[in-house]
């Protein structure tokens, strides 16, 4: 994988890395339909319907959607996610993200500017963390 198209660049704080395994791309005009289930990472440009899970990090980027329940280890979304999203770890709402649904994670971090509207539940083991942060990023 190039630089280009590796899952770290613009990472705050999420720890996805795909542990050696490779990555599932949904890429641009692409439509998934029904069930996705791994232990990889996925990426997704395009768009999905229906329930996906993975033991790894679910990325929604910008311009992605994903009409369904989301469960991975770690989440982050730049794009558009109607539905409960429920991560292991970490959950990173996006400035360009709109989020409809309701977020379980140990920790949720959501930047200025992201779309969210649900609940919130931080659960797991330890003090849960809410984390805030300001996009600093150009695009």
């Amino acid at each position: 994988m190039t630089d280009k198209t590796a899952l770290s660049p613009g990472r705050r704080f999420t720890n996805g890395e795909p542990s050696g395994k490779t990555a599932t791309v949904i890429g641009q005009g692409i439509h998934v339909q029904g069930e996705i289930t791994g232990s990889a990472s996925i990426e997704v440009w395009g768009s999905i319907e229906g329930i996906s899970g993975t033991e790894g990090l679910f990325w929604v980027r910008e311009g992605g959607t994903v009409r369904g329940e989301v469960a991975a280890t770690n989440v982050v979304v730049e794009g558009e996610v109607d539905g409960r999203i429920s991560a292991e770890k970490k959950v990173e709402l996006r400035p360009t993200c709109k989020v409809r649904g309701d977020v379980a994670a140990k920790t949720v971090a959501m930047a200025e500017g992201a779309f969210f509207e649900g609940r919130i539940s931080m659960n797991g083991d330890g003090e849960p963390r809410r984390i805030y942060f300001k996009e600093k990023r150009q695009s």
